[in-house]
Formats: structure tokens, C-alpha cells, sequence
């Protein structure tokens, strides 16, 4: 994912599990060089003698060792309280982005003093000053633990969207595991690595050379909880990852589709002559008639509406192609996001006529938009939708409702039908280029199509919420503007 999408949010999370994965290599090792635990311990952590034998002799000084679980301890409530201000959309937050520079503080300042040469010296002046880096340390690893989870539960329980509230649902699920295990080892001090044998440091935090001797029971305990955490992390950022990696790569599945589509445009044209050839036949049965005495005018009518209806549907086909597939020039400009959806019920209402529309909009919102284009695809939204409600039998019985609203970084135009729904395959395939589930003679699919690529080039995102029978939610979401 990191590589995939190259965003500031995917390398916060992969230097959180790095940093987690470095504290408890650093303490494992520690543990198997310390040695003075019973011998079942040692293979419930290390499996064989040859692991914990190969894992003692390991050649790394102290000063490597405890410089390695300081990195690990360090850095991860850092990563950890920047990916909670970096999902945060909390005005303050967003709007001040020296808080970034703030919280790197504590961190650079603690990662400095724990570098060996200098917590040794540090350490050499008074013997105090292990306490107070100790105690020091743990105070802001805490605050900034709390901080970053109140953060993170503060947006959850703001978002009102399901499809945006199921996503953030997962990695902060993974992100509490994360933390949850992290808690478990934090308490370790590299100051106790650095200072092997130091009485002082024979407190009850970490893993001391002189502490007592702890039960298998403790360590089962400890790692089940490790376990339990990590299962939970594990699924829910697979999770998490599979729906952006599925995302990325149906964006480029539909990319070839549409490339294959316009080769299918110029064959689709190409066919046209074959209608073409068909109505040539229409006009030499007209000129047939026309050769009798007296016209049978019953035939005429009937060719020349056949003749009409045919050149009609053609014309409107090739205008519909070429207005989809033609490469757009969008002019954003800000505008109110209330005039954009009546603009769009007006252009509803020209095809649908007298067809009520129910409203929610918040008034004051502004957006970067071509209001032409945008209105035109959020009408497209609204013609498919009440065209289902129609198959559906529910056209009079309730009203396409049309909502505006801000939530986290977008300002969205979420648009309900009450028609047939989708299921998950329909929706996969919904915006793709020439797909159509209507009469394929007057609907060839490129509606949708075209409001999903109108909407990519106003910055923004849709998304279908979908009960198969019960109706769908579109929501085009669009960057904030202020």
C-alpha cells in the first residue's frame, strides 16, 4: 500500500509497525542475553535451546541493544499521534500545522538524550538523572498515547456516512491493537539495557536484571494478550488494505475499459452505416409506392415514421457518444453548492416534468465547481435514480430525496432512491464504460460513466451505498472549500 499509494498516511502507518517490531525484537533479545528466567519460560518464548542460544550470542553491544528498543519506544507514539492528527478533522487541528512540528518535540529531544554516549555522561553527573528521564519518558508516551486515542475516537463517532464509518471502522481497530501491544512493552527502559547491572534500576517496570524471577503464568498472560492484539491488527489492516488495494486497482481496470470502450465507439459507429444501408431500404420501398397510380398511404405513414424514429435514435446516440467520449474542459469556479443541486433538479424536471425532489441542503456551503457539468452529472444521478424507482413500482409512493452537507474533509451531495437496488456485483460494475442493466436500444450506459469522471475532475470521490429492493445512495463528495 505504501508503495501504492504514496501517501503521507500509508508511511505514518507502516513506521508505527515498524517501530512496534523493533521495541520487541530489542527486548526479546534482551531477554534471551539477561538470561535468569526458569528454563520453561525460555522455551515458551524461544521453541529450542538452538534459537536462544543462537539469539544470546548474538554479537550487539548494550548501547545497540538499548539504542534499538529506544527507536522502537520512541517513534511509535510519534507515528502514532501524527496519524491521529493526520485523520482528525477537527478545525483547530487541521487548520494548525505546526501541531505536526510540536509533537516531534519530545520525541527528537528523548530519542537525543537516550543515544548511549550521552545518557551515559548524563547518567555520570548524577545518578538521578536515570529516574528522571525514566519517569520524563513515560509521562509524554502516555500523554501522547491519550491524546492520539481520544483523537482517533472523537473522528469515529463524528462520522455519520456508514461506508466512511465501516473504512475508519478498520484501522482504527488496527491502530488500538497496535497500541495495545505497545503497552505491553513500553515500560521496558533502555536506560536498564544501557546500565546492565545498576541496582537502582531493579524496579518493578520493564524487565530488570535484578527483578525477580516471573512466572510462566505472567508470560502466558503476556503473550496471550500480544495474540489477542495482534489477530485483531492483523485482520482488520488486511482488511483495511484489501478495500484500498481493490479500489486502486478496479480505478485501473475501468481506465482499460474505457480505452477499450472508445475502440468500441468507432466499431459502434461503424455500425451506424449498417442502419444507414436499412433505411436506404425504407426510402426505395417509399419510392416504390410513389411508382403506383395510387400510394398506398397506410404503408407510407407507416415508413416514414419507421424512417424518422431510426434517424432520431441514431442522432441522438452519436450527440450522446460524442458529448461522453469527447475530452471535456472543466472551469471550476466557487459557487454554492445549493444552486448546483437546483440547477440539477431544473434540468430533472425538463425531462421528468412535475417529479418532486425533496431537499436537505445547508445553504451556506460554497465548492470549486463547473457548475454546468457538475449539475448535468448530479441530473444524470437523478434521472437513473427515479428511472429505478420506476422499474420498481415505488415512483409513487416516495420522492428522490437530494441532500447537501459537510463531512470531514468533503462536502457532499448524497442523492436516495427508493428504486431496485444493487448488489455487490452491480455495483462493481455500475460505472463502467457502455454497462447498462436497462433497455440497451435507449440506455447504452454511459451515463454513470460520465458522472464519475466528471466528478474525478472536480477533485472529488463517489461512492454507492446499495440494499438490493430497497434502493441505492450516491454520494459525491468534493473537497472542502473555504
Amino acid at each position: 500500500m505504501v508503495f501504492l499509494k504514496k501517501n503521507r498516511e500509508m508511511f505514518l502507518l507502516l513506521g508505527s509497525c515498524i517501530c512496534l517490531m523493533m521495541e520487541i525484537v530489542g527486548v526479546m533479545i534482551y531477554i534471551a542475553k539477561k538470561g535468569g528466567i526458569s528454563e520453561s519460560v525460555m522455551q515458551f518464548f524461544y521453541f529450542t535451546d538452538g534459537i536462544r542460544d543462537w539469539i544470546r550470542y548474538l554479537y550487539i553491544s548494550l548501547g545497540q541493544l538499548g539504542f534499538l528498543i529506544n527507536i522502537g519506544r520512541v517513534l511509535f507514539p510519534y507515528f502514532l499521534i501524527d496519524l491521529a492528527l493526520n485523520y482528525s478533522m477537527i478545525g483547530a487541528v487541521r487548520r494548525n500545522n505546526w501541531l505536526k512540528k510540536i509533537v516531534a518535540i519530545l520525541p527528537f529531544i528523548t530519542l537525543i538524550t537516550y543515544y548511549p554516549g550521552i545518557y551515559r555522561k548524563l547518567v555520570n553527573i548524577s545518578g538521578r538523572w536515570q529516574i528522571y528521564l525514566a519517569e520524563s519518558s513515560m509521562v509524554w508516551i502516555v500523554i501522547y498515547l491519550l491524546i492520539a486515542a481520544a483523537l482517533l475516537l472523537i473522528e469515529y463517532f463524528s462520522i455519520t456516512m456508514k461506508f466512511c464509518k465501516t473504512q475508519f471502522r478498520k484501522i482504527i481497530i488496527c491502530l488500538f491493537a497496535l497500541m495495545g501491544i505497545y503497552l505491553l512493552y513500553c515500560r521496558q527502559d533502555p536506560g536498564q539495557v544501557y546500565r546492565f547491572y545498576s541496582s537502582p534500576f531493579a524496579w518493578n517496570k520493564g524487565i530488570g536484571y535484578l527483578q525477580g524471577n516471573p512466572t510462566i503464568l505472567s508470560y502466558i498472560t503476556l503473550i496471550t494478550a500480544s495474540v489477542i492484539c495482534c489477530v485483531m491488527g492483523f485482520f482488520s489492516l488486511f482488511s483495511f488494505t484489501n478495500d484500498n488495494y481493490t479500489e486502486s486497482k478496479d480505478e485501473a481496470i475501468i481506465r482499460r475499459k474505457f480505452d477499450t470502450a472508445k475502440i468500441g465507439a468507432s466499431m459502434f459507429v461503424h455500425s451506424m452505416k449498417n442502419q444507414i444501408l436499412s433505411n436506404k431500404v425504407i426510402y426505395k420501398r417509399i419510392s416504390v409506392l410513389f411508382e403506383k397510380e395510387v400510394p398506398d398511404m397506410v404503408k407510407l405513414k407507416e415508413y416514414v415514421n419507421a424512417l424518422e424514429a431510426s434517424n432520431t435514435n441514431m442522432l441522438n446516440r452519436v450527440e450522446e457518444l460524442y458529448r461522453h467520449v469527447k475530452a471535456n474542459e472543466i472551469y471550476m469556479v466557487p459557487v454554492y453548492l445549493k444552486d448546483i443541486i437546483e440547477l440539477s433538479i431544473k434540468k430533472f424536471n425538463e425531462k421528468y416534468t412535475d417529479i418532486k425532489v425533496e431537499t436537505e441542503l445547508n445553504h451556506n456551503i460554497q465548492i470549486l465547481a463547473d457548475k454546468s457539468h457538475l449539475s448535468e452529472a448530479v441530473c444524470n444521478i437523478l434521472t437513473n435514480g427515479y428511472e429505478s424507482m420506476l422499474e420498481a413500482g415505488t415512483a409513487n409512493k416516495n420522492h428522490i430525496i437530494i441532500r447537501g452537507y459537510n463531512e470531514r474533509l468533503y462536502s457532499v451531495i448524497e442523492i436516495k432512491d427508493f428504486g431496485m437496488g444493487m448488489n455487490k456485483k452491480l455495483r462493481k460494475k455500475v460505472f463502467d464504460p457502455f454497462f447498462s442493466s436497462k433497455n440497451s436500444n435507449h440506455n447504452w450506459g454511459m451515463g454513470l460513466y460520465y458522472v464519475r469522471e466528471i466528478v474525478k475532475s472536480h477533485l472529488g470521490i463517489i461512492n454507492i451505498e446499495s440494499i438490493e429492493g430497497e434502493g441505492s445512495s450516491f454520494f459525491v463528495m468534493l473537497p472542502k472549500y473555504k
